[in-house]
């Protein structure tokens, strides 16, 4: 992923995406045509006009609806524009001020709020939540602390419910009655994408906030950088300028999201609402150390731990979860960023804060991100470029050696399968099938499908070099004794 521009750096987005072993399983989705941009914008970059139709172009391939772009040059929105339209039916045009479902990029939204709450003494993160959670005490899972949490990093299962119980006191509700079940590997080994996890931190906030989530974060967030819009209330959106969400098969038009989705258990993970240009506000804030327009809305130690790279990711050296965030450094740029998606939505935030340039683009189809934006504006408005994507090692039989360290079974809840040896190859089983298995460089084994892509598997070793977990999607699943 680097980019050599005077070791100047773009980065490919991450997404967390399920672990799926056989087949990487990708929601495309459809809609009408675009209309054309919309902008509260008054004096346009030289460079709008081809963002403008590199949006539309998109919108068009992927069948979109909507979508919304922000950016911020030298710290200043130079750019924030809707396009399209927020629901098919009524064809009602996105505007710079309509609001989506960020998904994950919730997170880092999640995480200032939590680090603030630590800044003001009121949360310890590297305490065990069962401090906070009085009820889980005397439980495995309560070990875990709320760095873990945030990091991804408690050992944690994922999954990500979109429907659930409503109500602002569903989070407690539900967080109250989590079994060690959720526990797949033990705190601190690895990363594993939780969306549980945050969704535990937003509970741990209320205990120790003693308030709820959605003012809670309203309180140290929205209301502190005026986001006068942002919000995780659904029946507060719908008195506003807000886009319905679209699904449906690649290349067929798009449906919209019925019922609307909502489980307010799982807001802290996912569920913010906003528009693109409130994120490039919250954008801001963070590139300028929690300082805007000339006011400290977020303490300096609560930015240092939300951009600080605490986790390391597999398959990627140079790169580091944070808090809500995936920290990267190639070179001498710096990258901050996240994606996010749920049902009828994409997003992507991408920062360099020391160029104070950041890129919001948010559309209302789930799983047909838009491509290329962030790369047109980094190279256009900073004369950053994209490299060429090293190549990787062919592909091998793996040693006698290797396969002794693979072999194995390796589970995350339901999740499960099995590397094993037959007629001096290795073999790979999930249910049923079985696929052989060839290694790529020492740390990635890949299984191809019949008629299907090949997956990659990342592999991650303990101290001994026994692999210890599968990793793929920023999700891990453990060797089992």
């Amino acid at each position: 992923m680097p980019t050599n521009l005077r070791n100047r750096t773009v980065v490919a987005p991450l997404q967390p995406a399920a672990f799926v072993a056989l087949a990487l399983i990708a929601t495309t989705l459809g809609a009408q045509a675009p209309a054309a941009p919309s902008s509260a914008a008054s004096a346009a970059p030289a460079w709008a006009a081809r963002l403008d139709s590199l949006v539309i172009s998109e919108l068009e391939r992927t069948r979109t609806p909507g979508a919304q772009v922000a950016v911020v040059v030298d710290g200043k929105v130079v750019h924030a524009r809707g396009y399209g339209v927020a629901d098919i039916e009524t064809g009602r045009p996105v505007t710079a001020r309509t609001l989506f479902r960020v998904g994950s990029v919730t997170k880092m939204v999640t995480a200032a709020a939590l680090t603030q709450l630590a800044a003001d003494g009121r949360l310890d993160l590297d305490a065990p939540i069962g401090t906070y959670v009085p009820e889980i005490a005397g439980r495995r899972i309560a070990s875990a602390t709320t760095h873990q949490l945030l990091t991804h990093s408690a050992g944690w299962l994922d999954n990500a419910i979109p429907y659930g119980r409503m109500g602002e006191g569903a989070l407690g509700e539900v967080f109250r009655e989590v079994t060690d079940t959720l526990l797949f590997t033990e705190p601190g080994r690895v990363i594993s994408y939780s969306n549980p996890g945050y969704s535990m931190a937003g509970y741990v906030a209320e205990m120790a906030g003693k308030g709820r989530f959605g003012s809670l974060v309203d309180q140290y967030v929205v209301k502190a950088m005026g986001m006068p819009h942002a919000t995780f209330r659904p029946l507060q959106a719908l008195t506003l300028d807000f886009s319905q969400g679209h699904v449906g098969q690649a290349g067929n038009p798009g449906a919209i999201v019925r019922p609307f989705t909502e489980n307010t258990a799982q807001w802290a993970a996912g569920f913010l609402m906003a528009s693109a240009g409130e994120m490039a506000t919250f954008a801001i804030t963070l590139m300028d150390g929690g300082v805007l327009e000339g006011r400290r809305v977020l303490a300096e130690s609560a930015v240092k731990r939300m951009t600080t790279g605490h986790m390391p990711i597999p398959g990627n050296p140079n790169a580091k979860y944070g808090y809500g965030l995936m920290i990267q450094r190639s070179g001498e740029e710096l990258v901050w960023q996240h994606g996010g998606s749920i049902n009828g939505f994409d997003a992507q935030v991408t920062m360099f804060p020391e160029r104070k340039l950041a890129i919001v683009v948010l559309d209302n189809r789930s799983g047909a991100p838009l491509q290329g934006v962030t790369d047109l504006v980094a190279r256009e408005a900073a004369g950053v470029q994209r490299p060429p994507t090293p190549a990787l090692p062919d592909e091998r039989v793996a040693t006698p050696a290797e396969r002794a360290q693979l072999v194995g079974r390796y589970a995350m809840g339901n999740t499960r399968v099995e590397l094993f040896e037959e007629g001096g190859e290795l073999r790979f089983r999930q249910g049923p099938a079985t696929l052989p298995v060839r290694l790529v460089g020492d740390e990635r084994i890949v299984v191809t499908p019949p008629g299907g892509a090949k997956v990659t598997l990342l592999l991650v070793r303990g101290a001994d070099g026994r692999v210890e977990y599968l990793h793929q999607g920023l999700r891990a699943i453990a060797r089992q004794p």
